[in-house]
């Protein structure tokens, strides 16, 4: 039976740690799972990582005294069940990971991370995630050896992106193990919302706009479409301090709620946001607050998005997830995929556009972001014929849902702090 992993703890719990924890003076000890005799060990970031012997080690990291010093204006949530947590599976990210941490911080709020760290990743998300436990937000990382069968951990190394077919395989199968890995790990924490994305997807409120489909099939078709738009016109926006948890608690027992949120699995649809850049637009107003550019940031850079409705993003949802009521025993082995990780739970069909109260914010990004990962699929993503076809369309039309956040972030936690949080946000360094 495999040892329950070491967490990060929060700043708040820290004292009750089981000795994971250790503080002296300003440097912060934090823990790593990590199984020393697989074949991961052989990747790039494996090699850096050679001192993590046994289960784990522990690693210094230095933390700014802005941080240390940081008040916990969102103590309320911090890692509690009024919060939402997230399942993680990064790949050479850093350049986008700390602005989507500070975004789903903010917006969910999001209070506890487990994040995957792929063998073929070439760089380690730690010293950027440690940065967080000062603000109240609990975060572990994970080796493969915590989550996968011990039958596939000798076939699931480093990957010869060479071979993309193989690779693609053997990263949809890491993936559906460790979301139901991390799942079973929350629900045993008492955890309730789960966000299920990637890094470069956004959870956002889905207003009402004139570019909206029309005649669109309702999916699930118990949902009436007029109580959908009462609901949609009722959303907040950024900068009135509401999240997404707070519009689910204040719409679960409205009408539309009753209907919405009758299954634990929540399906979202997506909206691809392409490579256009803004900044030239008759229209274009920098979002970006004192001390920070708007082209560090996907969110705040790109605001020309594809056709709403379009079957490829809508097929291809993602989901949130209430732990409180799924039970324990359907939280194991491998999920049916990450856009629809529980069968029983989750609709076969992906919730229709126009009756969601939420959408996910599916960024293209810039060609040297698309081609930075070293994933399963790294023969396409080097390829700058496909990220022009895949960004075919994505014009469409354009909005600044989103782009406030980072200004209504900055007024919440104070400039200083969220300079330390964000630092190197957008940087994309050589990794060759």
């Amino acid at each position: 039976m495999k040892r329950r992993p070491w967490s990060l703890l929060s700043l708040s719990t820290r004292i009750l740690a089981s000795s994971i924890i250790f503080i002296f003076g300003n440097t912060v000890y934090l823990g790593w799972r990590h199984h020393a005799d697989t074949e991961s060990q052989t990747g790039s970031v494996a090699r850096q990582l050679q001192n993590f012997r046994g289960i784990s080690k522990e690693i210094a990291v230095k933390q700014s005294s802005i941080l240390e010093n940081a008040t916990l204006l969102d103590r309320d949530h911090s890692a509690s069940a009024e919060s939402f947590s997230a399942c993680l599976l990064v790949n050479d990210e850093n350049p986008r990971l700390p602005e989507w941490l500070a975004y789903h911080y903010h917006t969910l709020p999001l209070r506890s991370i487990i994040v995957a760290v792929d063998p073929n990743s070439r760089s380690s998300p730690k010293d950027i995630l440690s940065r967080w436990t000062t603000m109240g937000m609990e975060v572990e990382i994970w080796d493969q050896d915590v989550y996968l069968p011990a039958d596939l951990l000798r076939s699931h190394g480093i990957c010869d992106s060479n071979v993309e077919k193989g690779c693609k395989w053997k990263h949809r199968h890491r993936q559906s193990y460790f979301v139901m890995k991390c799942m079973e790990e929350f629900k045993e924490r008492n955890k309730s919302w789960v966000l299920l994305t990637d890094v470069d997807e956004y959870i956002t409120f889905n207003h009402i706009h004139q570019d909206d489909p029309v005649g669109e099939l309702i999916i699930p078709m118990n949902i009436d479409a007029n109580d959908a738009a009462e609901a949609r016109r009722r959303l907040p926006h950024f900068g009135e301090d509401v999240t997404i948890l707070d519009v689910i608690k204040n719409e679960v027992d409205t009408k539309y709620g009753r209907q919405a949120f009758k299954r634990p699995c929540l399906s979202i649809p997506r909206l691809l946001y392409g490579s256009r850049e803004s900044k030239y637009d008759a229209n274009w107003i920098a979002m970006a607050p004192e001390g920070f550019q708007d082209e560090d940031f996907v969110t705040l850079r790109y605001r020309w998005h594809a056709m709403k409705g379009n079957p490829n993003e809508k097929v291809w949802g993602k989901v949130i997830l209430d732990l409180s009521r799924i039970p324990a025993e359907d939280l194991k082995g491998s999920a049916k995929s990450i856009h629809r990780p529980l069968q029983r739970q989750c609709l076969a069909d992906p919730t229709s556009y126009t009756v969601s109260l939420f959408r996910v914010n599916h960024y293209l990004d810039s060609f040297e972001a698309f081609s930075y990962r070293n994933d399963a699929r790294s023969l396409m993503r080097k390829c700058e014929e496909c990220y022009e076809e895949k960004g075919k369309g994505a014009d469409w039309a354009s909005d600044d849902d989103v782009r406030k956040w980072l200004k209504s972030f900055v007024e919440k936690i104070g400039l200083d702090v969220s300079q330390e949080l964000l630092a190197n946000a957008g940087s994309f360094v050589d990794l060759s």
